[in-house]
């Protein structure tokens, strides 16, 4: 997961290089297409939602994991103005950061060290100097209090994250006030959320409620401020094919009988997941595009439940070969995405039509992606699949081009 994540978000950061591949031809500024260098650094507390009983309190410490604090900077940048994701983005900005996350008490959980892009924009325009922004981060969280899960000693109870190193996505609203030309101020609210994405056993997740302060200083004269140009946009149709691959974790019923009640247990290893997305969408103007997918997905672990050997011990429980029918299924599903220039947000909601092998990959599905554009029509595929709106699915990493 860790070794993953980080290449992932070396690519992610990398891309940022080639934001120049949107300039005018006819241009002979700055080569990369970009402007307003940005430093920002500053400080979130937040408060811990009780959402599993080792942050309320039923750890071996007895104590409830309830605050957290983490220090942070950024260095940012955006479009210039003449470009083309300048005109149709012009208060987008883009860029790394790096943190700490610590909670409090930390013998819980412990303590993690952040690794993350991240994108904002201006919602609303106050005035000349106070804007209402948002933001989204998304990247790793490395450090985590870990066990060896192999030990004789491990207690799957006591395991409050499951791995040491997480995804983490946060998502804030703030206000930024320009105190001169070069700095400002910024606070607000925000939403954070840690998970290891179902690729390793727990997976109960953390979630935080919290508020960030900070100061930003601009290593350049800013560009002034100017609205959104789409003069030269054409509304049309795009063709979007992605191919993802990951690896997940699977449980099983270890008793055929309908009326047994004792759990699900854990099955050993990991599966490889594999998935193709043929996703046609209307892009009605910059920022926004509709449309409809076609989802396959071959999962290695699925329908396993149903060919258990009943005679083999829960401690080495083994399964009868499942066929590849059974770890296939295909889906339609509905597609919206909202693009804020070299970054798509795209939000799926599917129903599977074909998954003969059982009830493991049938009914609905969610899917959460994060295009990053490294080219025109390449990009990379960040994601994850949720089943039934609340059960763990797999992460979705690849990548995608657009015709």
């Amino acid at each position: 997961m860790k070794s993953n994540i980080i290449l992932l978000l070396s690519v992610l950061c990398g891309s940022l290089s080639v934001m120049g591949n949107n300039a005018d031809s006819v241009s002979v500024r700055c080569p990369l297409g970009v402007s307003d260098a940005t430093v920002n650094a500053g400080l979130r507390g937040t408060y811990v939602m009780p959402t599993n009983h080792l942050l309320r309190g039923d750890n071996p410490g007895g104590c409830r994991v309830s605050a957290g604090m983490a220090p942070f900077m950024e260095f940012s940048v955006r479009n210039a103005p003449y470009t083309r994701y300048g005109r149709w983005y012009p208060s987008a900005y883009q860029g790394v950061g790096a943190g700490l996350q610590f909670t409090l008490p930390d013998r819980v959980v412990g303590s993690s060290a952040l690794l993350y892009a991240f994108q904002g924009a201006t919602f609303a325009r106050v005035s000349s100097r106070l804007t209402l922004d948002y933001e989204w981060n998304f990247g790793a969280a490395m450090g985590w209090k870990s066990y060896d899960h192999d030990a004789s000693d491990y207690n799957r109870e006591e395991d409050a994250v499951g791995s040491s190193a997480t995804a983490y996505i946060n998502l804030g609203v703030y206000l930024r006030y320009r105190l001169s030309d070069r700095l400002g101020i910024f606070g607000g609210a925000e939403i954070t959320h840690f998970s290891n994405g179902n690729t390793s056993d727990p997976n109960p997740g953390i979630n935080m409620l919290g508020a960030r302060l900070g100061i930003s200083y601009a290593l350049g004269a800013p560009s002034p401020l100017r609205r959104a140009d789409w003069s030269d946009f054409e509304p049309g149709m795009v063709y979007d094919i992605a191919a993802y691959g990951a690896w997940r974790r699977w449980t099983y019923n270890p008793n055929t009988d309908t009326s047994y009640d004792g759990g699900v247990m854990l099955v050993p290893g990991k599966f490889a997941v594999a998935g193709l997305c043929i996703n046609p969408m209307y892009r009605v103007n910059p920022v926004f595009s509709a449309g409809a997918a076609i989802d396959a997905q071959y999962d290695e672990g699925a329908n396993l439940s149903g060919n258990y050997v009943t005679t083999s011990s829960t401690e080495d429980p083994k399964f009868y070969r499942t066929s590849f029918t059974d770890r296939l299924s295909l889906g339609v599903s509905a597609r919206v995405e909202f693009r804020m220039s070299l970054f798509a947000i795209n939000i799926g909601l599917g129903r599977s039509v074909y998954a003969p092998g059982g009830e493991d990959l049938r009914g609905w599905y969610n899917t959460f992606s994060l295009k990053t554009f490294v080219t025109d029509r390449i990009f990379l595929l960040t994601g994850y699949r949720l089943y039934r709106f609340n059960e763990p699915g797999n992460l979705m990493l690849g990548c995608g081009y657009r015709f």
